[in-house]
C-alpha cells in the first residue's frame, strides 16, 4: 500500500474533525427524514430523528474515541478490520444488496395485498 505522506502528518485532532466534516451527513438526513417522516414539531418525533443521527454516526464515534484512548490497540485491529473489509467488499455489497431487494420486494407485496 502506497503511503501518503500528508495524511501522515496529520494530527488525532484534525482527523477528527475532518471525519465529521466529511461525514455523509445527506444519506443521514434522508434516512433520518424518512424514519420520521419528517414531522419535526412534536418533541417524540424530533428525540427520535435526533437518536438516530447518533445512532448513524456511532460507529465513526467509536473508532474516533478508541483510537484516542488506545492508539497503539486501535492501529493495530482497524488495520485488521481494513483488512477484512477489503477482502470482503464484494462479498458484502452483494449480501447487503441481497437483503435490501428482498425486503423491498416484500414491503411492496404487503402494500399490495394490505
Amino acid at each position: 500500500m502506497a503511503r501518503r505522506p500528508g495524511l501522515d502528518r496529520v494530527t488525532g485532532w484534525s482527523a477528527a474533525g475532518l471525519a465529521v466534516l466529511l461525514q455523509p451527513w445527506g444519506m443521514v438526513s434522508a434516512a433520518a427524514a424518512t424514519v420520521v417522516k419528517a414531522d419535526a414539531s412534536h418533541a417524540q418525533s424530533f428525540l427520535a430523528l435526533l437518536g438516530f443521527c447518533v445512532l448513524a454516526t456511532s460507529t465513526l464515534l467509536a473508532m474516533e474515541l478508541y483510537t484516542v484512548f488506545a492508539p497503539e490497540d486501535a492501529q493495530r485491529n482497524l488495520t485488521r478490520l481494513r483488512a477484512w473489509l477489503s477482502r470482503h467488499k464484494e462479498q458484502a455489497i452483494v449480501l447487503l444488496c441481497l437483503l435490501l431487494g428482498l425486503w423491498l420486494v416484500g414491503r411492496s407485496l404487503y402494500q399490495l395485498t394490505g
